[in-house]
C-alpha cells in the first residue's frame, strides 16, 4: 500500500472559519487532481477556534494524508 500526502494552504478568519484553502503546496507528494480536491474540500471544512484579538486572516497548513491500494 502506498501513502502520499497532500499539502493545504489555509486562510482562516477570525471566526475560525476557513476562507481559503489551496491545496498541492510545497512538500505535496502527490499531485493527482482528485487528491487535491479531496484534500481541499477536507481542509475548507474544518472549523478552528474564533478569536476576536486574532489578525483577520492567519495562515496556515495542513497536511492530508492518503493510503493509496493497487
Amino acid at each position: 500500500m502506498k501513502k502520499d500526502a497532500v499539502v493545504v494552504q489555509i486562510e482562516v478568519d477570525r471566526s475560525g472559519k476557513v476562507v481559503k484553502a489551496t491545496a498541492g503546496v510545497k512538500g505535496t507528494t502527490n499531485s493527482a487532481q482528485c487528491l487535491l480536491e479531496a484534500a481541499r474540500k477536507t481542509a475548507a471544512m474544518h472549523r478552528w477556534n474564533a478569536d476576536d484579538n486574532a489578525p483577520a486572516r492567519q495562515v496556515g497548513f495542513i497536511v492530508i494524508n492518503f493510503k493509496l491500494g493497487e
